[in-house]
């Protein structure tokens, strides 16, 4: 049995799991999000999978505190993905989730960072040409394919990344990590706003709610996923005035339905 448990915000690192279980015999697809009220009660057995984007060169608040509450007692094998777009470096996140994992007894037997198309636009660059994107998603679906080989094999095999211990500390992470829930107040929406409830539909932890058919973002549970903001069928949302001329991204593979039950 292969549990692939993803949390995702434009679509990539479902894709990724997606492609890791076509090529895993006996997988299955479980969301974090929507599994986060009960991770205390879960406890999946044999080959246990976590897919997630990188977030300030570390995992994403939830996946911490997913990881940090699963029961793996009846995991045989461990193994993370990272799906990552920054052109600076991989990040810190085996390094992370194995001290996760040690505090509490557990090991990590693998780990990969895959490259993917960046949009993480709040900062001071955009989403890659799309003129790049095709070779992006091709050269991710072929290490999906070596890594489904490690993960069947039941290798052990880590991923090099030469900013492991630096890009954490560079970006940011403690600050990131220690405010994130609730640092959602720079997010608006332009006059373009259709009133379609879509942002609220598809954010994954319940942190957007509509008003007078307007969005309202809760400052309760964001991660800054960026999903309201990439999946707006109008373009409306903004994230301060640092995303107003910037493109929108949703991986081309994922259907917005997937998104609702992620």
């Amino acid at each position: 049995m292969n549990t692939i448990f993803y949390f995702t915000g434009t679509g990539n690192s479902l894709k990724f799991a997606k492609d890791i279980a076509a090529n895993v015999e006996d997988s299955s697809l479980v969301p974090i999000a929507a599994s986060m009220k009960s991770v205390s009660d879960l406890a999946p057995q044999g080959v246990v999978g976590f897919v997630f984007p990188v977030y300030y060169c570390g995992l994403p608040r939830i996946v911490c505190e997913f990881i940090s509450a699963i029961n793996l007692d009846r995991a045989s094998y461990v193994y993370i993905a990272c799906t990552y777009g920054a052109t600076s470096g991989n990040g810190g996140c085996i390094s992370q989730t194995k001290r996760i994992l040690k505090e509490r007894g557990f090991a990590l037997n693998a780990a990969f960072y895959v490259k993917m198309v960046d949009n993480f636009i709040l900062w001071s660059w955009d989403v890659p040409p799309v003129g790049k994107h095709a070779k992006l998603h091709e050269n991710a679906r072929r290490k999906s394919v070596d890594i489904s080989k490690i993960i069947t094999n039941g290798q052990n095999h880590f991923d090099r990344s030469i900013t492991e211990h630096i890009t954490p500390v560079i970006y940011g992470y403690k600050h990131f990590y220690q405010t994130v829930n609730h640092n959602d107040k720079a997010f608006n929406t332009s006059e373009k706003c259709t009133s379609c409830g879509l942002c609220a539909d598809i954010c994954p932890t319940h942190n957007l709610g509509m008003d007078n058919g307007k969005p309202i973002w809760k400052s309760e549970n964001c991660q800054r996923c960026l999903a309201c903001l990439h999946l707006c069928p109008s373009a409306c949302i903004q994230y301060g005035k640092a995303t107003a001329k910037r493109q929108r991204y949703k991986n081309p593979y994922i259907a917005i339905d997937e998104f609702k039950k992620s």
